[in-house]
């Protein structure tokens, strides 16, 4: 029996499709907890892989996991088919990396956040009750170089319970109200190189309303201290970042559009306009999943 499984596995080895040094750097961008809950899957395939080949001489063994609490009606995990496609972005990709998430807290901007606590807003631990995650990667050519794999958007959807979904939405608009500037210390790029400088954040909601029953598209961008010498900025301003987030029932996605997908960045070609079609098709790919539905 001990061979049989070693010989299977070996076999199921021979398979796998090892991710590419691109691929790698993309999932590290990812929020670490994405580490932990991959871990946690692969750990699970494996577990089953065991059960089966044990359990071959007679009826197959499942493996055994925790059950989860669910409503009584309504829909409770979050289906793939809630989340955007590639054909659902105005940049091409050909893959798809993804994992599931239980009690997962709603990321929005991490910095924004910590500007928040220190402005005397309670901390947003909004948790949810299922989450599903997914990066989107494409080959981009940017200034004539070579097609290299790059993400082209993140997304995350987060099922609320239904009391919390409205009001994670009014205590976002708090935290931008409150924060419309922040000062921090950072590394920033310089033509030298990694310098360190203060750098002033700045969040406002450019467009709201736009999908689902509640949408907002928030901008952060930044500014790098002056050089009282010479008047010019220590670094190199980062460019502005958008988020878009929308509600449906009680589903919220963040949407985090990459490079390829950030007016103004080289070799992007979209526009705010396309950003918000972007967040109005995920508002409808959530209605499959919504509580209730569209």
């Amino acid at each position: 029996m001990r061979d049989e499984f070693v010989e299977l596995v070996q076999r199921e080895l021979r398979d796998v499709r090892w991710a590419e040094p691109t691929e790698i750097r993309a999932l590290a961008r990812r929020r670490s907890r994405r580490t932990a809950v991959a871990a946690a899957a692969a750990l699970l395939v494996v577990a089953s892989v065991s059960a089966i080949v044990v359990g071959r001489a007679g009826t197959p063994v499942p493996p055994q996991v925790a059950a989860v609490p669910e409503p009584a009606t309504g829909r409770a995990e979050i289906p793939v088919e809630a989340m955007l496609t590639p054909d659902d972005v105005p940049a091409k990709s050909d893959e798809r990396l993804g994992d599931t998430g239980l009690g997962e807290r709603i990321r929005v901007d991490d910095i924004l956040r910590a500007c928040g606590q220190e402005r005397g807003l309670p901390a947003d631990d909004t948790a949810s009750r299922y989450s599903r995650s997914q990066t989107l990667i494409g080959a981009i050519s940017v200034d004539g170089f070579a097609p290299d794999k790059r993400p082209i958007i993140s997304q995350d959807v987060y099922r609320l319970e239904a009391k919390a979904a409205g009001p994670f939405f009014a205590d976002l608009d708090r935290l931008v109200a409150a924060c419309p500037a922040w000062q921090a210390v950072s590394q920033v790029q310089s033509e030298e190189g990694m310098t360190t400088a203060t750098v002033v954040h700045h969040w406002t909601v450019a467009a709201s309303g736009f999908a689902g029953d509640q949408a907002i598209l928030l901008r952060h961008s930044m500014s790098v201290q002056v050089d009282p010498a010479t008047g010019e900025p220590v670094g190199i301003p980062p460019r502005p970042e958008d988020r878009l987030v929308v509600r449906v029932g009680d589903l919220v996605t963040v949407l985090v559009p990459e490079e390829p997908l950030q007016p103004g960045v080289p070799g992007s070609r979209v526009n705010e306009a396309q950003l918000l079609d972007v967040a109005r098709t995920a508002a409808r790919r959530m209605c499959v999943a919504a509580n209730p539905g569209c």
